[in-house]
């Protein structure tokens, strides 16, 4: 873990071994923090209610909790509950398996999700939340039917400005000369990684929505068996679109993973509306050490907040420091003073010049920018 708590003896609370191990980063969630931040007061505010989760099951395939996080990955066994550490965790019974299977509890669990809150508002604060370049169409409509050449045609996608940027093909239409169903092949590295069916209607643009997120490195092809198609042999310019590079390929070989393919210039009836957005999980997962100052003063923002607002908060608590409201207001709104506001905002500052100095400062515009454009 990047943080973790360090053993708080004013508490007789236990959490588990994820949460009170020894942090990559050297920061502690509740050390560095005021006095007032401990696991009980966490507790204390955090809403304090009865989980059951289901027996464990030889013969269910389990996925990563810290993912997906969900309750059907955690589950019971002799008397304890346990979180699944890994994705397709079949078979490993959970008191044998202690790489596959985490001994947690409920107070863990509960920590757990106010954790995942706080590095989501820390992606907020910091404007790591999608909010790129929506909606560009690539697109040629012409009445020219084009014969293909080659044994596959299609176009190649790959991230430009950074390595965090995500593209999202929202939507293809393929202007093939037929009304039969074709099916595009999507390659990376090699290997067929996926498949996409379309339905053509004789030339016409309509566009299917598809979904479908491109994750992980290296070119991505969208490829179709050659075939005659509506399209302009127009020149594309492969560098024009915002956030990405992408350009038509033809391709030689017996099957689409097998064949070669080398970049061509001009529309082969393939049409796309793509969103190309910064991957703030992927960055947070590579720079999280770096981070870790910026995760630690959003916890301890949130905390206070928490503890200014929330219900859950308990009267009858030890510690009334917490329910001190002026106190709370004045650390979490003066900027003049020596409070947690003020370490917040100075932090914020430095972290997101750091950001930008990683991303591409076009991407990073706060503004919803909508491009339109055609290959020709």
């Amino acid at each position: 873990m990047i943080l973790t708590f360090a053993e708080d003896f004013s508490s007789e609370a236990t959490l588990d071994t994820e949460l009170m191990g020894t942090p990559t980063s050297g920061l502690n969630w509740n050390r560095g923090v005021l006095p007032l931040i401990t696991i009980d007061n966490l507790l204390t505010m955090l809403p304090n209610i009865t989980f059951t989760f289901s027996d464990y099951a030889a013969g269910t395939t389990y996925g990563k909790f810290e993912d997906s996080r969900s309750k059907g990955d955690i589950v019971t066994y002799g008397g304890a509950i346990y979180q699944s550490l890994v994705a397709s965790n079949l078979g490993n019974q959970p008191d044998e398996s202690p790489t596959k299977w985490l001994v947690t509890n409920i107070n863990s669990l509960r920590v757990k999700a106010f954790l995942w809150s706080v590095k989501e508002n820390m992606l907020s604060a910091l404007s790591l939340i999608r909010n790129l370049i929506e909606n560009q169409y690539i697109y040629n409509v012409s009445e020219n039917v084009l014969t293909l050449t080659g044994d596959y045609n299609g176009w190649a996608f790959e991230p430009k400005g950074s390595d965090y940027v995500k593209i999202r093909i929202n939507q293809m239409s393929l202007l093939a000369d037929t009304d039969d169903q074709v099916t595009v092949s999507v390659i990376n590295q090699g290997s067929v990684i996926d498949t996409i069916t379309l339905n053509p209607n004789n030339g016409v643009l309509e566009f299917e929505d598809t979904d479908y997120t491109i994750t992980g490195k290296g070119t991505f092809y969208f490829v179709f068996p050659s075939q005659d198609v509506y399209s302009d042999s127009e020149y594309n310019n492969p560098l024009k679109y915002k956030g990405f590079v992408c350009y038509p390929v033809v391709g030689e070989g017996d099957t689409p993973e097998d064949s070669t393919y080398v970049k061509s210039y001009r529309g082969n009836g393939l049409n796309f509306n793509v969103t190309a957005y910064l991957d703030s999980e992927i960055y947070i997962e590579n720079n999280e050490i770096d981070l870790a100052k910026m995760l630690q003063v959003q916890f301890e923002m949130d905390f206070l907040n928490l503890a200014q607002h929330n219900a859950n908060n308990r009267s009858g608590h030890e510690q009334r420091i917490i329910m001190d409201k002026n106190l709370l207001t004045f650390q979490t709104t003066d900027l003049k003073s020596n409070t947690v506001a003020r370490k917040y905002e100075s932090i914020l500052k430095h972290t997101k010049q750091s950001i930008n100095a990683t991303f591409d400062k076009f991407l990073k515009s706060p503004k919803r920018i909508t491009v339109k454009s055609s290959t020709l």
